[in-house]
């Protein structure tokens, strides 16, 4: 079977899987549970299991992009995938010239680097925008949570080898055709990454949905993973908007594997339909 893909004029795009990642219904905020069950399917134990995909992009130059990386082996035994399945695409890593990343979360940058805290793209470039990089190289605060700080030291880890190549841009500063969207609350600079290319548009939207199943039909449904949750609500809604009136494709994280396709009006919230 080969492998899925959308061209847009000269780029092509490919999802690449990193596994899948088991999260639970009890960290979903602001619906009833019953309702958040109802709509994720699940049972009273509330298990849920989402796709964790990274999206390869080609067609700018001579670059090779790849958008996210992935959970590396830390995480859960179910994920780390990634540079396997880049593999069997024909894709060595070391060839990738640009990692752009959503926003620093485990499943996203822990698989930059790998056990021995080497990179797993020796050859890429890390873009990141301002506002999620400034928040995550900073110092600790002094009334930060002991998570926080546990998960900024995790992050000062995956970013170590790539700092002599770190590329910070700002929102709506573009790169390799990909452009920043600033969408903040998941994180502080949680950043959705917009393509376009003959007379159509992909974004790759990160966490604007962490559980689809819910948070698409329910975009006032938060995530206990929210930094900001009214923030991230807010940039929900707007993105949400966005793709569905402007037909833009979406590529996500976390929605049904391979993670291409759109969001249409439904009631006071979307459905997804895949594309691919």
């Amino acid at each position: 079977m080969p492998h899925p893909s959308i061209q847009l004029g000269e780029y092509l795009i490919r999802p690449v899987s990193d596994g899948d990642l088991t999260t639970n219904v009890e960290f979903v905020l602001g619906i009833d549970r019953p309702v958040a069950q109802g709509l994720a399917g699940t049972d009273d134990s509330g298990k849920i299991i989402i796709p964790v995909t990274s999206f390869l992009i080609s067609g700018a130059g001579d670059s090779l992009v790849l958008v996210d990386a992935g959970s590396g082996t830390q995480m859960q035994p179910t994920l780390g995938r990634l540079p396997a399945n880049l593999r069997a695409l024909g894709v060595d890593p070391a060839t990738i010239t640009h990692v752009v990343l959503t926003h620093i979360h485990p499943d996203h940058a822990n698989g930059l680097i790998d056990d021995d805290g080497a990179a797993n793209f020796p050859n890429a470039a890390l873009v990141v925008a301002a506002e999620e990089a400034n928040f995550w190289m900073a110092p600790a605060a002094a009334a930060e949570s002991p998570a926080l700080a546990r998960q900024r030291a995790r992050n000062a880890l995956n970013l170590a080898p790539y700092l002599d190549r770190l590329h910070i841009v700002k929102n709506g500063e573009s790169l390799l055709g990909l452009t920043a969207m600033v969408t903040p609350g998941h994180t502080p600079g949680h950043t959705c990454w917009r393509l376009d290319a003959a007379n159509q548009s992909l974004l790759a939207w990160g966490d604007i949905v962490h559980i689809a199943a819910i948070q698409i039909p329910r975009p006032d449904a938060g995530v206990f993973y929210d930094m900001d949750l009214d923030a991230a609500r807010a940039s929900r809604a707007r993105i949400l908007d966005m793709a569905a009136r402007d037909r833009l494709l979406i590529a996500g994280a976390h929605v049904t594997a391979p993670g291409v396709g759109h969001v249409v009006r439904h009631g006071e919230g979307y459905v997804y339909e895949p594309q691919i």
